[in-house]
């Protein structure tokens, strides 16, 4: 991106830069556990990155569309309908 204007320097995405290895720093990992997880009992490692995941999809369909879609899973019964709702409501 040109910092100035803001515009796509590359002409398509098989030149565009991607970070490797060597241009991200070292990650160090440190795993504590709170009383407050103690008490919880065993809670899945995998678990808090799909939060962010669902986010992301939302996110996604909503500048597509141009309407949030309030409902999950985001299935098109549930896109159709905040469409249909929207335009009720002349949002869309």
């Amino acid at each position: 991106m040109d910092p100035t204007t803001g515009v796509m320097l590359n002409p398509d995405m098989e030149l565009y830069k991607l970070a490797g290895a060597s241009d991200i720093p070292e990650i160090i990992v440190r795993a504590y556990e709170p009383d407050a997880i103690k008490a919880r009992g065993v809670i899945g490692v995998g678990e808090p990155p799909t939060v962010s995941t669902a986010a992301a999809i939302g996110n996604a369909v909503t500048n597509a569309i141009g309407v949030r879609v309030a409902e999950w899973p985001m299935s098109p019964r549930n896109v159709l309908n905040a469409l249909a709702t929207a335009s009720k409501e002349g949002k869309a």
